[in-house]
């Protein structure tokens, strides 16, 4: 579960927005600043956007991070897909509490059913804000140019997660940045970009052809 979270965007957000015309949010209320963004981007219809990720181990200079990149395909509420380039290709397919993760030309896959679990991190992106409010608390500063950043921090912490940052660009309402920070401060950021509307057909289903293990 823990590689899963890692490797998540939505954020992702999960990833998000990838754009939407709305009005502007109260700039001192996180939720109602998170609330707006999620609407705009259940009523944009599915959207496509690239990544780049960094991973980088607490005590490091950011130059130092592991680096991958990817595309991302997002249909919320329904499905959030990321897939990595080579040298390291796989990808990731969320869709309702189900999460699928695999290797492209590969026979086997893993399936992970998240109904019973928190899945820290991953329940940004599938929660209603009402439900998100139960379980982070929620402050909001000033970012880099006009920039807002949401920072979530679960009620109850877990080794995965114990921050989630999410950088909104006031003017477009765009995901610019996802950034999550675990139990010792590592820090996994997501840098999003070069956003399309519309995804490839098929790109919210599970591959055929591969056996799924459940752990």
């Amino acid at each position: 579960m823990k590689s899963t979270v890692r490797a998540a965007a939505l954020a992702t957000v999960v990833a998000s927005a990838f754009g939407f015309a709305a009005a502007a949010p109260a700039a001192d209320d996180p939720w109602r600043v998170l609330d707006d963004f999620r609407r705009g981007l259940e009523g944009s219809g599915p959207l496509s956007a690239g990544f780049v990720q960094t991973f980088v181990p607490f005590g490091f200079a950011p130059e130092d991070g592991e680096t991958e990149r990817g595309s991302l395909a997002v249909d919320i509420p329904g499905c959030l897909r990321w897939d990595y380039f080579p040298p390291f290709e796989k990808a990731f397919l969320l869709c309702g509490r189900t999460v699928h993760h695999w290797n492209p030309g590969e026979t086997v896959g893993q399936r992970y059913d998240l109904s019973e679990q928190p899945a820290p991190g991953l329940d940004f992106f599938l929660l209603s804000t009402s439900d998100l409010r139960d379980r982070y608390q929620a402050e909001l500063d000033a970012a880099e140019g006009n920039r807002l950043r949401l920072v979530l921090r679960p009620l109850e912490p877990s080794e995965d997660v114990v921050e989630v940052q999410v950088v909104i660009d006031r003017d477009d309402q765009r995901l610019r940045e996802l950034t999550y920070y675990d139990a010792q401060r590592n820090e996994n950021r997501f840098l999003l970009g070069d956003y399309r509307s519309g995804a490839p057909p098929g790109r919210f289903e599970p591959p055929e052809g591969v056996a799924w293990e459940e752990p």
